[in-house]
């Protein structure tokens, strides 16, 4: 880890809680689009019972409401590709 990210990590760590609340909210997006953070959720993924792993699949159902089963199922589907294609990379 650079000098830099340790700084910014010891920053983030320092924030009250209802800060660094905020700063995910305007940052996580960012850092979960790169090549290591779908990594991570790939990771994360596969570490999950099944049954967690169909209430996260239901979550985002919801969350997408009018998108529609289809819709919802290729934005999963194409999601967990690119994470396990950029995590082999």
């Amino acid at each position: 880890m650079t000098s830099k990210v340790q700084h910014l990590a010891e920053e983030i760590q320092a924030l009250p809680a209802d800060e660094r609340e905020a700063l995910a909210h305007e940052v996580l997006p960012l850092l979960l689009a790169t090549r290591v953070g779908l990594g991570e959720i790939d990771r994360s993924l596969e570490a999950l019972s099944d049954d967690d792993l169909d209430a996260v699949i239901e979550r985002a159902r919801e969350r997408a409401g009018a998108l529609g089963e289809a819709a919802v199922t290729a934005i999963i589907d194409e999601a967990l590709r690119a994470a396990r294609t950029q995590s082999r990379s």
